[in-house]
């Protein structure tokens, strides 16, 4: 199949290089249309001020305690 050993060798770079060539393309998903980045600031801001109204645990400090002396 290969003449000399050379070659096969040569293949098996060629083959890498390949690899790492089809590795580095770029994979990240396509930017946003203009409709959807308004829709996501929007959802974004609604979940802030849900959080911002949303009350933190109650406070327990000051109430009876379970413990028997």
């Amino acid at each position: 199949m290969f003449r000399r050993h050379g070659s096969r060798r040569e293949v098996k770079k060629l083959i890498l290089c390949v690899l790492l060539l089809t590795a580095c393309r770029d994979h990240r998903p396509p930017a946003p249309t203009a409709e959807q980045s308004q829709q996501l600031n929007e959802a974004e801001n609604l979940l802030d001020n849900m959080a911002a109204n949303e009350e933190g645990p109650a406070d327990r400090s000051t109430g009876p305690s379970n413990r028997s002396d």
